[in-house]
């Protein structure tokens, strides 16, 4: 009886989701062209769908589709095959279709559709992961809920920033600007923060254990006492930046600009750090290195 009701509160939230949302967890946009057309909206009044659609980012078939049908065939007991829902939802053309079913009569031992498809390049694997867990409520550990990390976008792009204290372990959030909020306490394990903008913002105890942060944007940021174990923060923008008591186990901080960055108190044992720096970086005596690394010959500055 009880799993029978999550199934059902299950089926509930799915046709209640933004259209944003659902595209993100498809796999069909970006959380930065999300970002991109919610700001749009914000000035033009279009929708969401219209916006993605006029960018060549989606077809205005696939966004009509998920409007408009998408909430029926979720609840819809007497289920299609999985090509139904790519041929209605543009994801895949006739000829598209027409070439991969003659493939698959033309084989020996008969692959499924839906891998041939990924196989040619036609379709991602996460969409139609997408589609095999709303629909048919077969669920692969790719599928990953967008909900927070969409109800951040959102709110943040009608002016708020307090976020502490979110799940958003695993969010790909790749190329977003999230200047100046607060995310203090939040969890980010593994999550996809490459190329964003998160400057001036602050990530008190925050955990960001093994997420990418490859050529991000971070400057002044708050990193105090947060986990970053393993983090990868190559090419990041790192100026002025404050890793007092952080834990950087580990963390891969090479080709990264650490212009005045404080490391007081900080973790940095297995870190991969370059060998020398021609500016100011700071630490203090309890900043933990490796034996190998010394402060002093790469140039770092101690603070008394």
């Amino acid at each position: 009886m009880e799993n029978s009701l999550q199934q059902n509160e299950l089926l509930i939230s799915q046709t209640s989701k933004p259209l944003g949302e659902i595209l993100i967890e498809a796999g069909l946009i970006s959380a930065s062209q999300l970002e991109f057309a919610l700001q749009q909206q914000k000035g033009e009044g279009r929708r969401i769908g219209e916006i993605l659609a006029s960018h060549n980012w989606i077809k205005q078939k696939t966004a009509d589709f998920f409007v408009e049908k998408w909430h029926k065939l979720v609840v819809e007991k007497k289920k299609k095959p999985l090509v139904y829902y790519f041929r209605h939802s543009g994801l895949l053309s006739e000829k598209q279709i027409a070439e991969l079913l003659s493939e698959q009569q033309k084989q020996e031992k008969s692959t499924r559709f839906h891998r041939l498809a990924v196989e040619r390049g036609y379709i991602k694997q996460l969409t139609v992961d997408f589609f095999l867990a709303n629909i048919f409520q077969i669920y692969h550990s790719n599928v990953f809920s967008f909900a927070k990390p969409y109800e951040i976008l959102s709110r943040y792009n009608k002016g708020e920033t307090n976020f502490r204290r979110t799940e958003l372990s695993k969010a790909p959030l790749m190329g977003v600007s999230l200047k100046g909020i607060q995310l203090d306490g939040s969890n980010l394990r593994e999550a996809n923060l490459s190329g964003c903008n998160m400057g001036n913002s602050s990530l008190i105890q925050t955990n960001l254990a093994l997420a990418s942060l490859i050529k991000a944007i971070l400057t002044k940021v708050n990193f105090e006492r947060a986990n970053l174990c393993q983090a990868n923060f190559r090419e990041a923008h790192l100026k002025e930046a404050n890793f007092t008591q952080a834990n950087l186990q580990a963390a891969d901080l090479r080709e990264t600009y650490l212009f005045n960055t404080i490391f007081a108190k900080a973790d940095l044992r297995r870190a991969k750090l370059p060998s020398e720096y021609t500016y100011d970086v700071f630490y203090d005596s309890e900043t933990l290195f490796d034996e190998s690394f010394n402060p002093v010959k790469a140039g770092w500055t101690k603070m008394d």
